[in-house]
């Protein structure tokens, strides 16, 4: 292959030329920033640069040290890129004993003659490699140490990570630089506060959109994009954010009330919010956005609780968890109908004054628009199921009779509604039920209890039967 070849002198002048301007004219003049909620963004950027004809190196270092250079990708009218050299060894304490393998530094170590003391010592280290090594004298030392002095910054490391492109421009002048790349460290998730209405039968809802960023790199006035969905991704280009811990200063850009609505489309199998303005995202913390609003959506709360019954013989007084489960269907019909990002629901109900409290917290994933949302926000306080077993039988090696005795009280003051469902492993029939059951699947029945009464102070409702287990 014939690679052209230029004078070292015309070279020179080439990167010269170009970086006496780089120190004050290169800069971002305006960035799109696509955060995936996979944990990457990716960032489309102009830089301003001024190039001369033929041959040069445009060097950036406001670069995030979360880039994946394998991604970086650079274009301008009337330039070429030939080369793309990305370098950052940061200066961590690995970086630093690497660079003093085969020299000399001070040890601090525990006195063998006092165990509260510490002595100086001269050493060379001979290796880092999982733990440094150090020959001391004629001695090889192989242990615990409190500290490291080193006599200089070894060169080589770099405080910030370095781009340089190799360009070749037909024409010279100042030239905006698409720029574009793939890093890590930023990441988002959508947060929903559903406020539910004093009759419990509609409530409002505000999506945010919570951006984090840990890249320690920041995007002021960026035209900003959401990505939702599962993206695939190759495992061995996926890039961490930087490890130092960063504070979660929460910025928030919300209404007291409603969450500003940002436009959304569908992208491939996944779906694209864009807020409609330029929005600031600070180097390290977490910035929100609002996605959307929606008022008056049809709720419904179910108490239910969920018992694994096997064919064991069980002693004493079994009690049972309450879950409280608020439900609702992202569909037009119920004055909703857009796609959910996964994330986390803050649900809030009203006290009898009308003041909002948490009344509980629950994970979704995506849902689409038809889909069912249900959130799991508790337990429940008055409503509680005990059950103990009336009866064991064993049926030959192979088979067994378990009889029970399930008892709901309902210490509220009003009828409430219960689902208890039974998990029953292994071949089972139901021999004798007192109550109603419905088998919802291969391995359960339930027991759909419509308006419990009051306890105060009686048994409660109480449902028996026995089933047979084979296996």
């Amino acid at each position: 292959m014939n690679r052209p070849c230029f004078p070292a002198a015309q070279l020179l002048a080439a990167v010269l030329f170009l970086l006496a301007p780089l120190a004050g004219g290169v800069h971002a003049a305006g960035s799109v920033l696509a955060v995936y909620n996979s944990g990457q963004a990716q960032v489309t950027e102009s830089r301003v640069v001024t190039l001369p004809e033929g041959a040069a190196a445009v060097v950036f270092t406001d670069i995030p040290s979360t880039i994946n250079p394998a991604s970086i990708r650079a274009t301008a009218p009337d330039m070429t890129v030939e080369e793309v050299q990305y370098a950052y060894r940061p200066i961590t304490p690995s970086n630093l004993l690497d660079a003093y393998v085969g020299k000399e530094l001070s040890v601090i170590l525990p006195d063998p003659a006092d165990a509260n003391a510490r002595i100086l010592k001269k050493a060379k280290l001979l290796s880092n490699e999982g733990k440094p090594i150090f020959a001391i004298g004629k001695e090889v030392y192989v242990g615990s140490y409190e500290a490291l002095l080193l006599p200089e910054m070894p060169q080589g490391l770099d405080t910030k990570p370095t781009l340089t492109l190799t360009t070749r421009s037909s024409v010279a002048g100042r030239k905006n630089v698409a720029l574009s790349y793939l890093m890590g460290g930023l990441d988002w998730h959508a947060d929903y506060n559903l406020t539910v209405s004093q009759s419990r039968e509609t409530a409002d809802l505000d999506a945010w959109a919570t951006i984090s960023n840990e890249s320690g790199q920041a995007f002021p006035g960026a035209d900003l994009r959401l990505v939702a969905g599962d993206v695939q991704r190759v495992a061995a280009l996926k890039r961490s954010g930087r490890h130092e811990v960063f504070e979660n200063m929460m910025e928030m850009s919300m209404d007291a009330s409603r969450a500003p609505a940002a436009t959304e489309e569908s992208l491939f199998e996944y779906h694209v919010y864009d807020p409609g303005r330029y929005v600031s995202v600070p180097a390290s913390g977490t910035k929100q956005v609002g996605l959307f609003s929606a008022v008056n959506i049809p709720v419904k709360t179910e108490l239910s609780s969920r018992f694994h019954n096997t064919s064991n013989q069980r002693s004493g007084e079994i009690g049972q968890n309450v879950d409280a489960t608020l439900i609702f269907t992202n569909s037009e019909g119920n004055n909703l109908g857009k796609p959910m990002p996964g994330g986390v629901v803050h649900v809030f109900m009203p006290t009898s004054d009308g003041t909002k409290l948490l009344a509980g917290e629950a994970g979704i994933g995506h849902v689409a628009n038809g889909g069912e949302v249900r959130l799991s926000v508790g337990r429940s306080f008055d409503v509680n199921v005990k059950r103990v077993q009336t009866s064991f039988q064993r049926i030959g090696k192979n088979a067994a009779e378990v009889g029970w005795k399930i008892t709901v009280r309902n210490g509220s003051a009003e009828p409430r509604d219960i689902r208890l469902e039974e998990a029953l492993s292994g071949q089972w029939t139901v021999l004798n039920a007192d109550t109603p059951y419905t088998a919802k699947d291969s391995g359960t029945i339930e027991f759909d209890l419509k308006g419990v009464a009051p306890s105060a102070g009686k048994e409660g409702k109480v449902i028996n039967y026995t089933v047979r287990f084979e296996y």
